[in-house]
């Protein structure tokens, strides 16, 4: 996983290493938790996001950045879980799902906190 964490990728790059399952393993593993992080509020086609360290908590409950995050002044834009359970349900509902439909569904679940259903 290290070798997906903490790199930039193109979002349709990236979508197709979720959609193949390769930024996970089998069975749950920490090390491999991540969160998309991008210089924009939504995602958009042929954007590029930064696979980083989730968000750490501090006290005061304040959110703490990754280094390279902070420094190029990128947001949080979903944990790995929120990316993975979009992607997942997406292809489950219709294998022929592209691209653009799961950037679209990714911002519908961002802003709606609700799945878009492709049946």
């Amino acid at each position: 996983m290290d070798e997906i964490k903490n790199q930039m990728y193109c979002i349709e790059e990236f979508l197709e290493l979720v959609k193949r399952k390769q930024d996970r393993k089998e069975s749950y593993d920490p090390e491999y938790n991540y969160a998309v992080y991008s210089s924009k509020d939504e995602f958009e086609p042929e954007m590029k996001v930064f696979i980083g360290d989730p968000l750490d908590i501090g006290g005061n409950d304040n959110e703490i950045l990754p280094d390279f995050v902070y420094h190029n002044k990128l947001k949080y834009m979903c944990s790995d879980e929120n990316i993975q359970d979009v992607v997942d349900l997406a292809f489950r509902q219709y294998a022929e799902v592209s691209s653009s439909q799961l950037i679209t569904a990714l911002n519908y679940y961002i802003e709606k906190d609700d799945f878009l259903d492709f049946k």
